[in-house]
């Protein structure tokens, strides 16, 4: 993805993620409930949204990593993860501040979609590495070398 897009998709989760602390804050003090998996939702927003694609944006500017075929799918795949893993930690947090006990099905449940979440994430972190691999690599060909 272009360097605009990356950029704002970064915009996106910083918004995200001061929404969800929010969120978690207000929880908090009605709740009297700290400690929960809530708490991990500001954080990991922060970190796999905005600070990933921040990442994501300079290696662009460097290697020009959009130029792989698999940057497109990477951006999307990624996203999605990202999604569904803070979407798990939002449910998961909500049933332990409300102290809703879960079935034991429902338990399973959420942490299989987070299971999931996590490696729909792993595969869109994989499909970006390849992405930069190749644009290093196409970067670094013997033809180059020889016209220093």
């Amino acid at each position: 993805m272009k360097t605009k897009c990356l950029a704002f998709t970064a915009a996106v989760f910083a918004a995200l993620g001061m929404i969800v602390g929010i969120v978690y804050h207000g929880m908090m003090l009605s709740t009297g409930t700290g400690g929960t998996a809530m708490a991990a939702t500001h954080p990991m927003t922060f970190a796999l949204g905005c600070g990933g694609f921040l990442i994501a944006l300079v290696l662009e500017k460097l290697f020009a990593v959009s130029e792989s075929k698999l940057a497109k799918p990477a951006y999307f795949v990624y996203i999605v993860g990202v999604a569904m893993t803070v979407i798990m930690l939002i449910v998961r947090g909500y049933f332990q501040m409300s102290g809703t006990e879960l079935t034991s099905g429902a338990d399973a449940a959420i942490s299989g979609i987070a299971g999931i979440g996590h490696t729909v994430l792993a595969v869109g972190m994989a499909l970006f590495f390849v992405a930069l691999f190749r644009r290093i690599f196409a970067a670094e060909k013997p033809s180059d070398k020889g016209s220093e």
